[in-house]
C-alpha cells in the first residue's frame, strides 16, 4: 500500500471513532504504521498515545472522555489513544525506532526505557511539578538518581472491599478498627451466612502494608544499599499472616479469580487489594451494594495502605511541538476538570489535593457514602490525606527480592521453617540481589 493510502486510511479511521480513541479493525496499531504519522493536511499536531485501558471498561471510559474533551477543547491538538499493552510493547517500539509519543508505563518497566534513552526528562518541561501531588505518589515518579521520566496518572490505594447484603445478614453495623476484629467479622460472616469470610492474596499487596504498619523498614535507615528484612516488625508480620492465612474463615484467592470469586457472593471481605477500586465496582456491576474500609492499624497505631499506579511518558522519537503537545494534554489529564471525571467515572482518587473539591462536586451527593458508588473514591482520598502511604519498592531487582520475602512466608505458613529460619533466609538471599533497588 502506498504511503498516501496509508495516511488516507489512518484519517478515515480516526475520524470514525468518537474523541480520537482508536478501536480494533482500524489498522492504526498494526506494525506497518508509524506511531508519529501525522494527517497530510499538517493541520493538528497528532499525539499518539499508548494506554492498557480497555475501551469497554469504566477507565476506558474516562479516558475517552477527557481526550474528548481535550481534543474539542484544543483545536490545534489531535490525541489519538491505542489500547495496548504499553508497558510491555513500548519499548519493543523504541528498539524498533518507532515509538508512539505518549503512554502510561508501570513505575518499573521505566528503567528499560532509561537505559535505551528513550524518554523525556520532565523537569525540562515547565510546570513540571504537580502542586498538590500526594507525596507518595510524587516520590514515586523519580528514579533513585532523581531523574523525572514519569508523571502520575492514576493511583491505586490499597483498601478492604465488603458485601454489604452479607455483611447485614451477619448483622455486622460497623466497619473493624483492628486486625482481630476484622478476623471476628470473618467468622461472623462465615458462620451466619455460609460464605467464605475473607478473602485474600500472597503477595506484596498483603504483607509490604502489614510490614510497613508494624514498623518495619524494606532498607536501613539512611542506607538504601542494605535490606533490613531480618527484623522484629518483619516477624511480627509474619506472624500474623499465619494466623491469618491458617484461619478456618481465611480463602486465600489468586489474582486471576480474586475479583470474580467476590462478584460471585461467595466472599464476605476481600483483603487489601491495592489494583484498583474501579476493577471491583466494575466486576459486582450492582448485584449487591459494596462498602470499603481503610487497612487496620498495625503496631505502629496506623495503617500504611500501598499505593501502586501508572505513570505518563513522552518519548524523546516525537518532534518537539509533539512533546509539548503530549504535555499540554497530561497537564489537561490532572487538572479539576480532567479528574473529575477520572475520579466519579474511573473509580480512583485524584492524583492531586488541589482536585479533591472538583470530584466532590462531580459526585454530588452521593459522594461519601458507604456503601456507595463512590465509596472507594472517598476511602482512598482519606487514606492519602493521613500521609500513612508507601509506594511497593521499586528498582530493578524488585521482583527477585519479593519472590524471595513471599517463598519465605509461604515456607512458614506451610510449617517447612520457622520464623527465625525465615527471617535469616531472607534478608540473605534478598541482598543477593539487592543490586540497583531503592525504596521512593
Amino acid at each position: 500500500m502506498c504511503l498516501m493510502r496509508i495516511l488516507t486510511a489512518m484519517r478515515v479511521c480516526a475520524l470514525g471513532v468518537s474523541g480520537g480513541l482508536i478501536l480494533a479493525g482500524c489498522g492504526a496499531t498494526s506494525a506497518a504504521s508509524s506511531n508519529n504519522t501525522t494527517p497530510s493536511s499538517h493541520t493538528k499536531t497528532v499525539v499518539t498515545f499508548w494506554e492498557s485501558h480497555s475501551a469497554t471498561n469504566q477507565q476506558g471510559e474516562a479516558i475517552a472522555q477527557i481526550v474528548k474533551q481535550f481534543n474539542q477543547t484544543h483545536p490545534s491538538i489531535q490525541v489519538v489513544v491505542h489500547v495496548t499493552p504499553a508497558s510491555a510493547k513500548a519499548l519493543a517500539a523504541v528498539q524498533a525506532g518507532d515509538p508512539p509519543v505518549m503512554a502510561e508505563i508501570g513505575h518499573l518497566p521505566q528503567y528499560g526505557y532509561e537505559q535505551a534513552g528513550a524518554l523525556v526528562n520532565l523537569s525540562s518541561l515547565p510546570h513540571s511539578h504537580l502542586v498538590g501531588a500526594w507525596p507518595a505518589v510524587w516520590q514515586a515518579e523519580f528514579t533513585p538518581q532523581h531523574q523525572q521520566y514519569l508523571f502520575p496518572a492514576d493511583i491505586k490505594v490499597a483498601e478492604f472491599f465488603y458485601n454489604a447484603t452479607l455483611w447485614k445478614q451477619a448483622g455486622l453495623t460497623q466497619t473493624p478498627t483492628t486486625w482481630a476484629q476484622l478476623m471476628h467479622d470473618a467468622q461472623m460472616i462465615q458462620e451466619k451466612t455460609g460464605a467464605i469470610g475473607l478473602g485474600a492474596r500472597l503477595d506484596h499487596n498483603d504483607w509490604l502494608p502489614l510490614f510497613y504498619s508494624n514498623g518495619g523498614h524494606y532498607f536501613k535507615r539512611g542506607n538504601p544499599h542494605q535490606l533490613d528484612l531480618n527484623s522484629p516488625a518483619m516477624a511480627t508480620t509474619i506472624r500474623e499472616v499465619v494466623a491469618r492465612d491458617n484461619s478456618p474463615y481465611v480463602k486465600i484467592l489468586s489474582y486471576d479469580t480474586s475479583f470474580e470469586d467476590f462478584a460471585s457472593g461467595k466472599l464476605g471481605i476481600l483483603e487489601n487489594t491495592a489494583d484498583g477500586y474501579e476493577m471491583v465496582r466494575e466486576e459486582v456491576a450492582g448485584k449487591f451494594p459494596v462498602g470499603v474500609f481503610a487497612p487496620p492499624p498495625g503496631t505502629t497505631g496506623h495503617s500504611e495502605a500501598l499505593y501502586q499506579g501508572l505513570s505518563f511518558v513522552i518519548f524523546q522519537h516525537a518532534t518537539k511541538p509533539q512533546q509539548q503537545a503530549a504535555w499540554s494534554f497530561i497537564q489537561y489529564f490532572d487538572s479539576p476538570s480532567g479528574q473529575a471525571v477520572w475520579s466519579t467515572i474511573g473509580g480512583e482518587p485524584p492524583v492531586s489535593q488541589e482536585d479533591i473539591a472538583a470530584v466532590r462536586q462531580k459526585a454530588g451527593n452521593q459522594f461519601g457514602v458507604n456503601p456507595g458508588p463512590y465509596a472507594g473514591t472517598a476511602v482512598a482520598i482519606q487514606e492519602l490525606q493521613s500521609g500513612h502511604v508507601i509506594h511497593k519498592i521499586i528498582g530493578p531487582e524488585q521482583t527477585e527480592i519479593d519472590t524471595v520475602i513471599q517463598n519465605q512466608i509461604q515456607s512458614v505458613i506451610q510449617h517447612k521453617e520457622s520464623v527465625s529460619e525465615a527471617l535469616t533466609a531472607m534478608q540473605k538471599q534478598g541482598t543477593a540481589f539487592l543490586s540497583g533497588a531503592a525504596v521512593q
